[in-house]
């Protein structure tokens, strides 16, 4: 499965380097995800993204289990994303509104440092908001952005603690699932986990005040009802296979 890939050439921020720079929202276009499968999601985006979105899980070669979105059924193909680079979708994953902008680990363990894809055509040096002045000091603008990306990341952490729990209780079972289009075309994606409902059924009672509290048991339950936008998925490639 093909995640996160839509950063090309990440560099860190400089304020020499990167004096004058601007960010132009007119330039944005999703384009940079059209070859993106899945991205990550935070807890606090699952009761938005459950109404449109297939939420499932991944485990990463740390063994950590992460949620994602699902946004397409064959690999090198966003669903979401259309042919003039508009997301048509009401809500728009986080980790997909930060770019071109992202925090990568510095030299110090634990330092996160300011980065940008310096091929994204909405940063530029003509026009625009402002992100650095000519005396290299961050504008307004970019504190707002480096904010948001704090607030993501904070959630990112947040949501691993979340997931943990519900790891730890053995409810996560590998998953598959397989399309077939009304035209005779087979699609079908694997490597992603759900949660096993006859196993979260059996939680013990002593250990649902805990979850509850957490906030672990409702993202189990938004992730379950999630399932049921597969279907969305499959509208979609039909809708693309039919064109």
């Amino acid at each position: 499965m093909n995640i996160f890939s839509f950063y090309k050439t990440v560099v860190p921020l400089n304020s020499d380097i990167h004096r004058n720079l601007k960010f132009d929202s007119a330039q944005v276009s999703f384009s940079f995800a059209r070859d993106t499968i899945a991205v990550l999601l935070a807890g606090v985006e699952f009761a938005e993204a459950s109404r449109e979105y297939p939420i499932v899980f991944i485990r990463g070669e740390d063994q950590v289990m992460r949620p994602s979105v699902l946004l397409g059924v064959r690999n090198g193909e966003n669903l979401l994303v259309d042919e003039q680079g508009k997301w048509d979708a009401a809500y728009i994953p986080a980790i997909v509104r930060r770019y071109p902008f992202v925090l990568a680990e510095g030299d110090v363990p634990g330092q996160l440092i300011v980065c940008i894809d310096e091929v994204c055509p909405a940063l530029n040096n003509d026009c625009g908001e402002s992100l650095v002045d000519a005396k290299g000091r961050l504008e307004p603008r970019m504190n707002e952005i480096m904010q948001f990306m704090q607030n993501v990341q904070q959630e990112f952490a947040r949501t691993e603690l979340l997931v943990k729990q519900l790891d730890e209780l053995g409810l996560f079972v590998p998953q598959g699932a397989h399309f077939d289009t009304p035209g005779g075309e087979s699609f079908q994606i694997k490597d992603f986990y759900v949660i096993d409902e006859a196993r979260f059924a059996q939680i013990a009672q002593v250990r649902l005040p805990e979850l509850f509290l957490s906030g672990a048991l409702a993202l189990a339950y938004l992730h379950m009802a999630s399932l049921g936008n597969m279907r969305r998925l499959l509208d979609r490639v039909t809708k693309r296979v039919e064109k």
